[in-house]
């Protein structure tokens, strides 16, 4: 799975605060300046709920600490994420780098969008009129503003901001961002709203706070290895992969069982990602005493897999959903799983596992299914008629399509090539299969299996919104 920051999917992920990757200096400004500036440099106590079309998806509590002239910004928050899962997550955003620590694993975030001022377009915002927040009076100041966006994509940010005056200073009690966006007869919405109850312009803070844990920093992030469950320390499984036609191995590839793949789907795919990419399921023996689950991407034509162990098979639950440490020793099979398969530690067709440190093998290919066929089926309505974690409708959809291919009994077809499936046996031990596998990074697909949250806070800063 890839990194791309696309714009669309990030909105499907959270339903949250999709609005952010709106850069305030590419917003299509229409008004002289003459809106509060808010103070960029502050520390603040916070809440934040979002949802999409309508439906809430998360609210965190916390606190934000932003220090302009550091070009610096920590989060500490604590909430829900497609309730009731909870997550305990810091962020560290500075002006060239990023860092999030979710659940207790810390990753560095591969990206060229990193810190950057919430309230640079309140300068630009119309006073619509006055309120109360908490029973405190205050002036409300909007602004509507089109998003850049591809030809043939229409985006609007629809931003409004409380606050009042204290020593000359405004300062914001409540903050709503809401975004509509069309890409042909495909529309969303998406809300976020903002409580800040204690903002406190800041002159200078300690340089320590905002010192970067060592742990996010460390060069080997191997961490620690799981006692095995299992009684010969492997595991064999069906694991599911969403993905494209362009990549012909599990080498390198993040996989899910059937619950991690149905939020990663419905979090993420539209219609045309759905209709021209591909469900594979397949069955793999793992040595099971897991590592830190690593994020597998394209860089430069290159699978790489950074942040976890890339000595064994990595594990986290669903989104990293479950403690300690993302689920990586925790056994939760009500999350889902997620597994990130290092191609340093993939066994050859005559190794067994843990001969040479090779730590997992592709049994064979089960089978593949088109997207197109499951969009037939009914997948993305059933995403959206839950909305909800663990997408049990969606597991119903996937589940159906593997089991039959008879179209009266949700089947579909297996699409794998003849002249592929030949070569199954010979492929498979090599995990050079037949299945189409993963996403190319110039796909228009789906974004990696990272935390949604830390990729939209991220965001926030680094486009000004």
């Amino acid at each position: 799975m890839t990194t791309r920051t696309s714009v669309l999917l990030l909105l499907l992920l959270l339903g949250v605060l999709w609005n952010t990757f709106s850069y305030s200096e590419a917003l299509v400004f229409t008004s002289v300046p003459n809106g509060p500036k808010i103070a960029a440099t502050f520390a603040s106590t916070m809440h934040m709920d979002s949802g999409f079309n309508g439906v809430p998806t998360s609210n965190y509590s916390g606190e934000m600490f932003n220090d302009d002239n550091a070009k610096a910004t920590n989060y500490f928050l604590l909430g829900h994420f497609y309730p009731p899962l909870v997550q305990n997550m810091n962020l560290y955003l500075r002006e060239n780098h990023t860092f999030y620590e979710l659940n207790g694993i810390c990753r560095g975030i591969p990206s060229s969008q990193h810190y950057g001022d919430i309230f640079a377009w309140t300068p630009y915002s119309h006073h619509v009129g006055s309120s109360e927040v908490r029973g405190i009076p205050c002036d409300i100041f909007n602004l509507v503003a089109p998003i850049p966006e591809p030809q043939g994509i229409k985006a609007f940010s629809n931003l409004t901001v409380w606050s009042h005056m204290v020593n000359g200073a405004a300062i914001p009690l409540q903050m709503d961002i809401l975004v509509d966006y069309t890409e042909g007869s495909t529309h969303f919405s998406s809300y976020s709203h903002y409580d800040f109850f204690t903002f406190t312009p800041v002159t200078n803070f300690p340089s320590q706070l905002f010192d970067i844990p060592t742990k996010c920093t460390a060069t080997d992030p191997v961490g620690f290895l799981c006692n095995s469950t299992d009684p010969d320390g492997t595991r064999r499984m069906s694991v599911y992969n969403f993905h494209n036609a362009g990549v012909k191995s599990l080498a390198n590839q993040n996989i899910a069982d059937v619950i991690g793949d149905a939020f990663y789907i419905c979090a993420l795919t539209t219609a045309n990602v759905l209709e021209s990419y591909y469900l594979s399921l397949w069955d793999i023996t793992v040595n099971s005493t897991y590592g830190q689950y690593a994020l597998c991407n394209e860089v430069k034509g290159q699978w790489i897999c950074t942040g976890g162990n890339l000595d064994t098979v990595g594990r986290e639950a669903t989104a990293g959903l479950a403690h300690p440490s993302g689920g990586q020793c925790v056994t939760r099979p009500e999350l889902g799983e997620w597994f990130s398969l290092p191609e340093q530690c993939q066994c050859d067709s005559t190794q067994s596992i843990g001969n040479n440190g090779c730590a997992w093998r592709v049994e064979k290919p089960i089978k593949t299914v088109s997207g197109a066929c499951l969009a037939a089926n009914g997948l993305l309505d059933a995403c959206m008629k839950q909305n909800a974690f663990p997408f049990s409708y969606a597991t119903a959809v996937m589940e159906r399509a593997m089991n039959s291919t008879d179209p009266s009994e949700g089947g579909c077809p297996n699409v794998i090539p003849s002249s592929a499936s030949a070569s199954a046996s010979a492929s498979a031990s090599a995990s050079s299969a037949p299945a189409p596998a993963s996403l190319s990074a110039s796909s228009d697909g789906p974004v990696s299996r990272a935390d949604p949250l830390t990729s939209v806070l991220q965001a926030i800063h680094a486009n000004g919104l």
